[in-house]
């Protein structure tokens, strides 16, 4: 997993914990820096971004971390909860991502390696990444994820 979906990388300090409120919509409109970057070196990268959306589907990724499609007004990003064995002690705000993969998992059960229906509205943050573009379905055609996750908070679905 690269470090900078668990905020591990060099330039972690870069980023601005305190979320700042936007949109689906908004993050889904910039394009894509070419090529991905393997820094943060986009304003983007370097903040932590809250969106209110519904989780429309989860998965478990083969490295552990759960895999989440975010949906708002006609938009879609993905989002990561990286796996507790892909964080080292050197992580920025490790304990806030494992309280909210622990917290996720306990209200909305155990992700499982196919695509899992949920439709539960969250409010959840998390630091800009590049992905570079998806091919697939529910993700920003830009390729911008929310990688990791720092935290969720339910609104309506799970338990």
């Amino acid at each position: 997993m690269p470090r900078l979906k668990t905020l591990s990388d060099r330039d972690r300090k870069l980023v601005r914990l305190s979320p700042q409120q936007t949109t689906i919509a908004a993050i889904d409109k910039p394009a894509a820096p070419r090529p991905t970057p393997l820094r943060r070196r986009t304003e983007y990268q370097r903040r932590n971004w809250r969106v209110v959306a519904q989780i429309t589907q989860f998965r478990l990724l083969p490295d552990g971390s759960i895999e989440l499609a975010l949906y708002d007004d006609n938009a879609y990003v993905r989002a990561g909860l990286p796996s507790p064995k892909c964080l080292s002690s050197s992580s920025r705000a490790r304990r806030a991502v494992l309280a909210t993969r622990a917290q996720f998992v306990a209200r909305c059960g155990d992700p499982k390696a196919e695509w899992q229906d949920l439709g539960a509205v969250v409010n959840v943050a998390g630091v800009g990444f590049w992905s570079g573009r998806h091919l697939t379905s529910q993700a920003a055609p830009n390729g911008a994820e929310l990688q990791p996750v720092t935290s969720l908070r339910l609104i309506a679905g799970c338990r």
